[in-house]
């Protein structure tokens, strides 16, 4: 999915598993590979770890795959390429774009 915010654009591509989930979001019309965080919810909340850093990307993309992990009580590894720094609204935005594509996904798993 391509979801345009403040005139940037991003590619989101969310591949579900049964207990867990691959997020790829780009800054690019052709998805890329960026930072890459793997995020896990245990009984004891979720943690997150990041495999490749990024100076652009890091903490956002932890924030991503928390938000997944937490949502599919799961896994989730995320991948977060972006072109420049992005600030709170762009960030509120994606949260609230993925959030709604996991909702939806979970409403076609019961369909």
């Amino acid at each position: 999915m391509k979801s345009e915010i403040e005139g940037r654009v991003f590619t989101i591509d969310l591949f579900r598993l049964s207990n867990g989930c691959f997020a790829n979001i780009s800054e690019d019309p052709t998805p890329r590979l960026g930072a890459i965080t793997i995020s896990i919810r245990s009984e004891q909340g979720v943690s997150s770890s990041t495999l490749i850093p990024d100076r652009r990307g890091s903490i956002f993309s932890g924030m991503i795959g928390e938000l997944i992990a937490g949502k599919m009580h799961g896994i989730a590894v995320v991948s977060l390429y972006l072109r420049e720094e992005i600030d709170s609204t762009i960030m509120k935005t994606l949260l609230s774009v993925i959030s709604k594509l996991l909702e939806e996904a979970d409403v076609e798993a019961f369909d």
